[in-house]
């Protein structure tokens, strides 16, 4: 292999590399069907994820913070029914790129208890 097929060979791969990079894990907020639950019984959880731009070009824990976030809500919650999302975005700059910070606060509900009937749905 020649010494310009080698060069091509590792900026490709620095291309293949640096584009990984970019791609996120896409964030289901709440929960995707209609469930029965009591209104009454609520608590509310606060995760915050951060990540960094190392000099504004190189993500480093920053495209999956939602999914993280949620992840562990839905760990906490455990059979929950979680509701009422909220985000909050934020980023302090540093001397080599900038931390970036999601902050997220989950309504959940419990199940009714007992035999009456449920009162939300």
């Amino acid at each position: 292999m020649s010494a310009r097929h080698a060069m091509r060979a590792i900026a490709l791969g620095l291309v293949a590399l640096l584009s990984s990079a970019c791609a996120g894990t896409p964030a289901s907020l709440g929960s995707n069907e209609p469930a029965i639950y009591d209104p009454n019984d609520r608590i509310d959880y606060t995760v915050t994820e951060c990540g960094a731009q190392v000099l504004l070009f190189f993500p480093v824990m920053t495209n999956d913070r939602v999914a993280r976030g949620m992840e562990l809500i839905r760990q906490r919650a455990g059979d929950r029914y979680v509701s009422s999302v909220r985000m909050r975005e934020r980023w302090t700059y540093i001397v080599f790129g900038e931390i970036l910070c999601t902050d997220i606060i989950a309504a959940t509900f419990g199940r009714p208890k007992g035999a009456e009937p449920p009162p939300a749905r």
